[in-house]
């Protein structure tokens, strides 16, 4: 089942509060005690942000992260399927890759879903502080940019990089975040979310072109994925804001607002 939704959210644009922005580099530099009070957007575009974006796009259920093969193969029943890679391969055992295109509806339709992934995964297991965690990628930046700019939160964008190294696509996505939120104003930018937005406008016109050096782009293109490439480097394809619940897991807003509903 796809969902394809404009949002409009409770909340009113905050014209007296200030509200920072910083970004992490990469998930080895996460400040968890940092994170409190904070709306914490994970973001690793090539591929575990688009894979959870994907997944629930098709009518998944849930999306569970978790960062061990071993606490992932626990969870494994009829109605939950796993996902992820380690080394940008599929794990023994698991239902699919780390590649969105495998999820599709008449797979993941109902489901549950738990996912590890070498770095995407990693950085979300670290955001347990955070106010609120999103999901953040190309193709759904607009429906994350729309909720930050109606709430009064500070906002931290974490860059899962690669293997504990900066990763040039998730800087593109934060720049492409941070030029959309200003448009609601009210938000204080450092000189990191300068450069990101600069970086942005300077490769937005050809992001292949843009990443044609970027280390974890030629690992994924020298293993033939890619179609994926090409997938998770689309702009605001699924517009579905992505949210963790009380339950730890990662549903779509309207899931999560009929959960809240079914449960009061």
């Amino acid at each position: 089942m796809r969902e394809d939704t404009n949002f409009n959210f409770v909340g009113k644009q905050s014209t007296t509060m200030t509200r920072n922005i910083h970004i992490t580099l990469t998930a080895r530099e996460i400040r968890e005690n940092e994170l409190e009070g904070k709306a914490a957007v994970v973001i690793d575009v090539l591929r575990a942000t688009s894979v959870i974006v994907t997944a629930l796009y098709n009518g998944a259920s849930w999306v569970k992260t978790v960062a061990s093969v071993e606490e992932a193969l626990l969870l494994k029943s009829d109605l939950v399927m796993l996902g992820g890679e380690r080394f940008a391969l599929r794990i023994e055992g698991f239902d699919f890759s780390n590649s969105p295109l495998e999820y599709t509806a008449d797979k993941v339709s109902g489901k549950g879903i738990v996912l590890t992934t070498t770095n995407g995964t990693q950085a979300l297991s670290k955001c347990v502080a955070a106010e609120e965690v999103l999901i953040g990628s190309m193709i759904n930046h607009r429906a994350v940019a729309d909720y930050l700019g109606k709430q009064d939160r500070p906002v931290e964008l974490i860059c899962a990089g690669t293997n504990g190294e900066f990763s040039l696509d998730d800087f593109l996505c934060a720049g492409l975040i941070c030029t959309t939120l200003q448009q609601f104003g009210g938000f204080e930018l450092n000189d990191l979310c300068r450069l990101a937005m600069e970086t942005w406008a300077h490769g937005r016109n050809d992001l292949h072109k843009a990443l044609s050096g970027a280390t974890h782009y030629n690992i994924l293109k020298s293993k033939g994925f890619d179609i994926d490439l090409e997938y998770c480097l689309q702009r605001d394809t699924h517009n579905i804001l992505v949210i963790k619940n009380q339950e730890e897991r990662f549903t779509t807003e309207t899931q999560r607002a009929r959960s809240y509903t079914e449960n009061s």
